[in-house]
């Protein structure tokens, strides 16, 4: 495993996450559905979501989005496009195709890394230009900028930073 990723993953555990970590981070792979339309993530991100199984926060209201969980590995009550699904839904039931298409237009440039329940719905994604945004309901598709880049966002995780207080 990485070590800033074991770094992380210790911390996360010092901090009441339950984090369980890969055996075989080689067997894992992104789904297709997620490899074809994010071809754009960096190696780094990947790496991530491949060395561990889970990372869900001690009140269970937080998690990472890992190969086994977008892969459906993990039980869940939320898919890990949970949150695009309901901007959807809501577009589908104002029967505005505009709409419906700038929601997956915006999804296509925002994969999310950790979703959340803690105050609502929300998440954090790396956007395609590979800034760190968090959003939230009622309008998923707003965002405001977390970190500058991946390895800023974990430290800011591992810090547990006061602007992760909504979130995690």
């Amino acid at each position: 495993m990485n070590d800033n990723f074991s770094d992380i993953g210790n911390r996360l555990s010092d901090l009441g996450w339950r984090v369980v970590r890969s055996e075989d981070q080689d067997a894992l792979s992104l789904p297709q559905e997620c490899e074809e339309r994010y071809h754009w993530l960096p190696g780094e991100v990947i790496a991530f979501l491949k060395s561990f199984d889970l990372v869900l926060s001690a009140d269970e209201k937080a998690w990472f989005t890992t190969c086994k969980y977008l892969r459906g590995d993990i039980d869940s009550a939320f898919a890990w496009n949970q949150w695009e699904k309901l901007s959807l839904s809501s577009a589908e039931a104002d029967g505005d195709a505009e709409w419906k298409e700038s929601i997956r237009a915006f999804w296509d440039e925002h994969f999310p890394l950790l979703l959340s329940v803690k105050s609502g719905y929300a998440y954090i994604a790396i956007r395609k230009d590979l800034t760190i945004v968090q959003g939230s309901e009622p309008e998923f598709e707003g965002t405001a900028p977390v970190a500058n880049d991946f390895s800023h966002f974990l430290a800011l995780v591992a810090e547990q930073d006061s602007s992760m207080d909504p979130l995690i």
